[in-house]
């Protein structure tokens, strides 16, 4: 019988749901796995890197964005879209350029910084070099003629083939020139093109081949490949002169100019020097030698490999005569938070503290606050990250897909947050304003619009939210307080626990926990909850001997500190309970683990644990990662797809919430593609159709993958 094409789509449905339930690769089989976060320095991709006067410019490995790193601040931009491979990023004023696979050739993108824009420069091209100057974009273009150098006017939006030659390569551009490796004549030679007078020059043709020019004003810095070892060579237009810079018995390769500086590589080793003189000066050792160093003024970017052959990129200070790591985010953390796919926490340096995002799906991590700031109590929860900055006084939040950071409060408007009483749910955030009486507020961070729920007596000794609720505890005389609940949408509070020792309280799924001092013949510390549909106040965790304290919920889970198994009382570990179950929970950290400062977020623990004698940053999934947590969505979505360009789902969440079948009907064969590790170097995609045509190689990636691995691509 013939296959109706709504029987392939349930089938294929089928396969995807006996896999899941199926395969000890997928992400259920982690729960419980503790992920160690060492995050020293990011590793650069071999796409190459750029630094002007007030930007850098790499890309992470294993990421398809651009990492646009502000110099002023220290504060990283990701740019681009996720898809796409990219290739030679550059920078020069507010604009980025670099070379995009996503139309199916080698296109080149421009991006600009100040009005965050990104558009297409160049179509259906086969770029293999570009740079940038100014208002100026040159590339070479691979074409049936040959290979030319074309020239793009950011002002004017014209673009001009300079060169006929079909031979030409490697373009580098000024204000006034280009310059570029042409073939024509059996070897290659350096070529010039006057921007003003549209005149084609060959500057320097020598025997052998002069390769990979470099060009600033008027002067051009080139590899010399005439003699046994390839030397350095400087070209001045105006006076038509040679001089060859470098001398001596060793190979020098990938030079670069700025103003009168250059920097070149010379058996692996970093040095600078002029170019209107001979001499040179080391900078560094064993760096990287297949990425171009790149010079801008005072300032030398640089790869360098380290004791585990990883890239990192480096940055030399010629006046200071000093390297230090760019993009640099180890120090001694502190303050963990976390949240299904992300971990914040507070990186203590020795100049500053930064907060860091890691991103435990990818293992990748960033800083996300500027270099001068003061950030304490990071909290994370679907888009956003939230801290406190002492040097402001003030909240701060950061959105993690656009990646901008905004200022939430403001004391020119009589707003004062307290620096520990915050709480992030989603896209609201929960403090309190100290300026005159305390006052409760929720602030959305997608729309702006600050809600206040009510003004207290006296400050709070704890808050909380989730979801539609917020709960506190208001202190009423000395050793005596009580637990309040709040429904936002019935914009009503109600006492739930009155005149009782209890310190903190916390929200869950439909109840309220906290930790109460009960004075009996053995007086101790337990755990209390209230059911909010039910309205019922009970002991959860009440034993007679010993204390469960300072409890922690997310969802139906409790983390709390108990001292029952200690040999003295003032010695505390941390327990695990699902209240909904009525149960311990069998997750549970290494016998080894030496746990500080333990929190619980989202589907997952973290600590800081120092059983490795350094502190290090742990977490540990104890559950999936719940779809409904994400809320609505943001006010500000990303516009739709223009004809022909797809919208890109994680699998998982297709097959959570149900609509998996409904996109493959949507999108049909052939425009409903699986994708494998996307955004990393071992990238696979396999159409709907192609999956039906081999179902065991179809079969074996869904075997071997993790489903946090897997997204799918729906095409219109």
């Amino acid at each position: 019988m013939k296959r109706r094409p709504v029987q392939g789509l349930m089938a294929a449905a089928l396969l995807v749901t006996s896999l899941w339930s199926a395969s000890p690769a997928f992400a259920s089989s982690r729960l419980g796995e503790e992920v160690k976060i060492d995050v020293s320095q990011p590793e650069v991709d071999k796409a190459g890197f750029d630094i002007s006067a007030d930007y850098a410019v790499w890309m992470v490995e294993g990421e398809k964005t651009i990492t646009l790193y502000d110099l002023d601040d220290n504060s990283e931009t990701q740019i681009g879209n996720k898809s796409s491979a990219k290739t030679s990023p550059r920078v020069d004023g507010n604009y980025v350029v670099w070379i995009d696979s996503r139309d199916g050739g080698t296109d080149v993108y421009m991006y600009d910084v100040s009005k965050k824009k990104e558009s297409l420069v160049s179509s259906g091209s086969k770029v293999t070099q570009l740079e940038i100057s100014g208002k100026n974009i040159v590339w070479d273009d691979k074409s049936d003629k040959g290979t030319d150098i074309y020239l793009y006017n950011i002002t004017s939006g014209d673009v001009e083939q300079i060169t006929n030659s079909g031979e030409a390569s490697n373009p580098s551009v000024g204000d006034t020139y280009v310059a570029w490796q042409d073939e024509r004549n059996g070897n290659y030679d350096i070529y010039t093109y006057n921007l003003k007078t549209k005149a084609e020059k060959a500057a320097v043709t020598a025997k052998g081949d002069q390769v990979n020019p470099s060009i600033s004003e008027d002067v051009i810095i080139f590899e010399d490949q005439s003699g046994e070892y390839n030397q350095v060579s400087s070209y001045d237009i105006a006076k038509s002169k040679t001089i060859k810079l470098t001398d001596d018995s060793s190979n020098k390769s990938l030079p670069h100019i700025f103003d009168t500086d250059f920097v070149v590589i010379d058996n692996g080793d970093l040095y600078f020097g002029e170019a209107t003189k001979t001499g040179k000066r080391k900078a560094a050792s064993s760096i990287y030698d297949k990425l171009q160093p790149r010079i801008y003024d005072d300032y030398v970017l640089y790869a360098k490999k380290d004791k585990d052959s990883k890239i990192r990129l480096n940055l030399y200070d010629i006046d200071e005569k000093e390297s230090i790591p760019l993009g640099e985010v180890s120090g001694e953390p502190s303050q963990p938070a976390a949240h299904d796919q992300y971990v914040v926490y507070i990186s203590e340096g020795n100049r500053s503290d930064s907060v860091i995002l890691y991103d435990v799906e990818k293992g990748t991590s960033k800083s996300i606050t500027k270099v001068d700031a003061s950030p304490s109590r990071p909290l994370v929860s679907n888009h956003y990250v939230v801290w406190y900055d002492d040097s402001e006084d003030a909240l701060f939040s950061y959105n993690i897909a656009k990646g901008t950071t905004k200022q939430v409060t403001d004391e020119d408007d009589d707003q004062l947050p307290d620096e520990k009483l915050y709480k992030l749910d989603g896209d609201n955030l929960l403090w309190v304003n100290m300026d005159g009486r305390p006052e409760l507020n929720v602030t959305n961070l997608d729309s702006g619009k600050d809600t206040e729920i009510t003004t207290l007596k006296k400050d709070p000794l704890s808050i909380d939210l989730y979801g539609n609720f917020v709960t506190w505890v208001q202190e009423e005389s000395s050793n005596k307080a009580s637990v309040y609940l709040y429904d936002i949408d019935e914009e009503d509070d109600t006492q739930i626990r009155k005149n009782v020792q209890v310190k903190e309280a916390k929200l869950g799924d439909n109840f309220v926990v906290w930790s109460e001092y009960t004075d009996t013949t053995k007086p101790s510390w337990d755990i209390y909850s209230y059911d909010i549909d039910r309205g019922k106040t009970a002991s959860l965790l009440r034993y007679n001997d010993r204390d469960q304290i300072n409890p922690q919920t997310s969802r139906n889970m409790m983390l709390f500190e108990d001292n029952r198994l200690s040999p003295n009382s003032k010695t505390f570990y941390f327990e695990l309970y699902d209240v909904e179950d009525g149960s311990y929970s069998d997750y549970s950290w290494d016998d080894e683990a030496e746990v500080e400062e333990a929190t619980i977020g989202g589907n997952r623990l973290v600590w800081i644990d120092k059983r490795d004698d350094d502190p290090y940053v742990y977490t540990m999934a104890i559950s999936d990662p719940r779809d409904d947590d994400d809320g609505e969505e943001p006010s500000n979505p990303d516009p739709e797809p223009e004809p022909g360009d797809y919208k890109e789902y994680g699998i998982l969440g297709l097959m959570s919430d149900g609509t998996l079948s409904e996109k493959m009907n949507e999108a049909g064969f052939d425009n409903f593609v699986f994708v494998f590790y996307p955004g990393t170097s071992n990238e696979k995609t396999m159409s709907l159709s192609d999956a039906f045509k081999d179902m065991d190689n179809f079969a074996d990636l869904f075997v071997s993958t993790d489903l946090n691995e897997i997204n799918v691509r729906v095409y219109k």
